[in-house]
């Protein structure tokens, strides 16, 4: 029985846990309407982009050709190193963008964009198998959310947080700061830190 008051837990809560079902709701509603042996491959009436996806790093995916950035998320840099709890470093960008490529395995990706970043990407909420992208990535601790532009995520990152998942289980720099030139105590400083405009952490 549909659990109606559940659901609206969800949604208040856990609002990322919905983005997959809708947007995957939007596309069957597109494709019966659609005359029978149409296939539906890049725009629907809600301008969503559907296909096989690339991933460039973890929180941008390519689909026919189009770079899609996942709205709401930040996800470590490819060359960036986080601490594991042992104390050693390792590439938490490598291991999140290839965590994300073995989820989305062979599935089929729907996008529905929102806007384009300062890089001229597409924004969007993307799902596969009817799971949000972000919400995943951050639940399971290979990104955070990206409070500057969306508060979607925030208690998807609090559950990785106090589960200690992912990055979370050592230590790390946010990617924002990291492209600012932050790096953990025991890698190269960079001119940043040099100058002393930015600490080691």
């Amino acid at each position: 029985m549909f659990d109606a008051y559940r659901m609206s837990r969800i949604a208040i809560r856990q609002p990322w846990r919905l983005f997959g079902a809708s947007l995957a709701l939007s596309i069957l509603i597109v494709a019966l309407a659609a005359p029978r042996g149409d296939a539906i491959l890049a725009s629907t009436a809600s301008d969503a982009i559907v296909g096989q996806a690339s991933v460039i790093d973890a929180d941008t995916i390519e689909i026919h050709g189009e770079r899609v950035r996942l709205e709401g998320i930040d996800a470590p840099e490819s060359g960036q190193r986080c601490r594991a709890p042992g104390g050693g470093l390792y590439r938490c960008g490598a291991v999140s963008a290839n965590a994300l490529a073995d989820w989305i395995g062979e599935g089929t990706v729907s996008c529905i964009p929102s806007g384009k970043d300062r890089y001229g990407r597409m924004l969007a909420h993307c799902s596969v198998r009817g799971a949000d992208l972000g919400g995943w990535l951050v639940e399971e601790g290979y990104a955070l959310a990206y409070r500057r532009y969306s508060h979607v995520y925030v208690e998807a990152e609090s559950l990785a947080s106090d589960r200690k998942l992912g990055i979370w289980s050592g230590e790390f720099v946010a990617p924002w700061d990291w492209r600012r030139g932050a790096r953990l105590t025991g890698e190269k400083p960079t001119k940043a830190m040099l100058e002393g405009r930015i600490a080691a952490r």
